[in-house]
């Protein structure tokens, strides 16, 4: 089988639901991927026929969680298999232990192009690159919680790497600019104009005038750890990145539940968010053997009867 993309998929702030018992990704620890400021650690899933110039999804947990949970539950592990893309996980160091192995996206240090944290996912995107002869033109990003803002970090800063993105249970990027600001974002109370939302993210990598990540936005409706309000606000911010509103195009449902697409007046769809009712802070899941489910139950992963990675990876394009 032959593709040709790059995923990559992050966590964060978590909350914790039932347990279940699930088929482990046998990932592999790579330690010497650059100089690596921000001091996280890089694994990685090759599936059995994965091609060269095939596709790439890298996956970094959330707060409290480590790679092979996320690999585990999320059901990416399995849609490798199926569908051959490689799996790239980022897991955080040592130094996050005082903030419960979260991504340290509201620090100032850790929000820009070329330092820190975000130079070292690039790192771990290059080394696979060189590795493994991922196609460079097809890179993409999903994560939950500060995962998610990890994922809204990458596509700010590094625009000119990423197709598309997809932020699970997150806020924009530079909402928080220091840990007394997380409350503040968290719970929805930051309310800015898409123009300013739109500044803040055109100043991750100040005078780019490329191509942007498309964005697939996803929230549980009763998040309490990261209020639902996030999703809108980060529409504002990406609709303005494309240079459209932030009016809704097009609603309608995905397996039951709220779809919308925001579009360019030609009707090319630029932002998309799917809102997964009555759901917590959590990644959705679909435990079963049909060809759309995927995923297993488990801490920060809950059974909604529709797997996120299965339509997150049809958005990319890694899943046909």
């Amino acid at each position: 089988m032959k593709v040709s993309r790059l995923v990559l998929v992050v966590e964060g702030f978590l909350f914790s639901v039932s347990n279940s018992s699930f088929a482990t990704t046998s990932i592999t620890e790579e330690t010497s991927f650059g100089s690596n400021p921000g001091g996280l650690r890089l694994f990685y899933y090759i599936p059995s026929f994965y091609d060269e110039g095939g596709p790439l999804v890298v996956v970094a947990h959330g707060c409290s969680q480590d790679a092979q949970n996320i690999a585990d539950t999320s059901g990416w592990g399995e849609l490798a298999d199926e569908y051959g893309y490689a799996l790239l996980l980022s897991q955080t160091g040592t130094a996050h232990s005082a903030v419960s192995h979260c991504f340290r996206t509201w620090m100032t240090d850790h929000q820009g192009r070329g330092a820190s944290e975000p130079l070292s996912v690039k790192q771990m995107i290059d080394y696979m690159v060189s590795e493994f002869a991922v196609d460079e033109d097809q890179v993409f990003m999903t994560g939950l919680s500060a995962g998610g803002n990890l994922v809204n970090v990458m596509l700010a800063t590094y625009p000119d790497v990423f197709a598309a993105g997809a932020p699970i249970a997150a806020y924009p990027y530079k909402c928080a600019t220091d840990i007394d600001d997380v409350p503040y974002c968290a719970y929805g109370y930051v309310n800015y104009t898409p123009l300013v939302w739109g500044n803040l993210a055109r100043s991750g990598y100040p005078g780019y005038s490329g191509s942007r990540p498309v964005v697939q936005i996803w929230h549980g409706s009763w998040d309490a750890t990261i209020n639902l309000a996030n999703r809108y606000q980060q529409v504002k911010q990406w609709t303005n990145v494309h240079g459209i509103d932030a009016n809704v195009d097009w609603y309608g449902s995905l397996l039951g539940y709220p779809h919308y697409l925001y579009k360019t007046w030609a009707g090319a769809t630029r932002v998309e968010t799917v809102t997964v009712t009555y759901m917590g802070h959590a990644i959705a899941v679909d435990p079963g053997a049909s060809s759309w489910q995927c995923g297993a139950t488990g801490t920060y992963a809950a059974d909604f009867n529709i797997c996120s990675a299965y339509w997150i990876g049809v958005f990319f394009g890694v899943v046909p």
